[in-house]
């Protein structure tokens, strides 16, 4: 029997929490200091610490039986990814800014919306984040573009070599990211597993385990700490250390080979 089709002892969860462990302990030993209005790095720092940390709770929820909970969150990894990849991709650090400035537009609409509930507690936007919040046509848009159309920005660091041009991440966004959204916000297609047969079955909470996504939450987490990963150091415009990069390997191809029938 090949290798690579028995059944691993280890569950994908103890492959997954120590890979990630070591991803965050190499961020840490790094011991980055971002410089003052250094939005590259700060962005960039605060998001793939993000990435590890909703890992790590996604991992937990796998743990804990609470298996289409941990696919749908796996969506918060797909929207890091795609957010990192899109401002490191072109103009780093005017990006970067955009996107940690953005905190003046939520401040704005924020404002609008204290008075209505707490207006003891309102007040007056300060004339430099009013100024700010102007760079922003809308409050929900820090880029002023769609998801689709920042992952879907040619890359300009990677080739497709299937096709042999700039890679765009079309599977990210038009398959990982619209699946996992059904499970965010509660569409009927996240109910099959808390249907019953009408006129035959008695409801109970959870009633069926038709679907079992505990593979695919597995490979999502994998995968997008990945490939977050990867646009974290080019953001940083540092090398990737190589322990991490090649784990990160194994681990993909370990979790589709002796992982995928559990």
């Amino acid at each position: 029997m090949n290798v690579l089709n028995r059944t691993c002892k280890h569950s994908a969860t103890q492959h997954l929490r120590k890979f990630v462990e070591y991803a965050k302990l190499q961020l840490n030993n790094a011991r980055y200091f971002p410089p003052f209005d250094g939005y590259r790095y700060i962005a960039a720092l605060a998001l793939y610490s993000k990435c590890i940390t909703v890992a790590e709770a996604n991992i937990t929820l796998l743990e804990a039986g609470f298996v289409e909970e941990a696919f749908g969150m796996t969506r918060t990894l797909v929207d890091i990814f795609i957010t990192l990849r899109y401002i490191g991709n072109k103009d780093t650090d005017e990006r970067a800014e955009l996107y940690c400035e953005f905190f003046a537009k939520d401040s704005e609409e924020w404002s609008k919306i204290v008075p209505d509930y707490w207006p003891q507690s309102a007040q007056s936007l300060d004339a430099q984040t009013k100024k700010i919040a102007s760079n922003y046509h809308s409050p929900h848009k820090w880029s002023g573009k769609s998801v689709k159309e920042m992952a879907l920005e040619p890359d300009t660091s990677e080739i497709d070599p299937a096709t042999g041009q700039p890679l765009v991440h079309d599977f990210a966004y038009r398959v990982i990211y619209r699946w996992t959204s059904h499970y965010v916000h509660p569409t009927v297609i996240a109910l099959e597993n808390h249907l019953v047969q009408a006129g035959r079955d008695p409801f109970v909470v959870h009633s069926r385990r038709k679907d079992d996504k505990r593979h695919l939450a597995a490979f999502n987490i994998a995968s997008f700490v990945v490939n977050t990963m990867v646009c974290f150091y080019r953001c940083m415009k540092d090398p990737q250390p190589d322990r991490v990069g090649t784990w990160a390997i194994a681990l993909m191809k370990h979790l589709v080979g002796r992982h995928n029938r559990r």
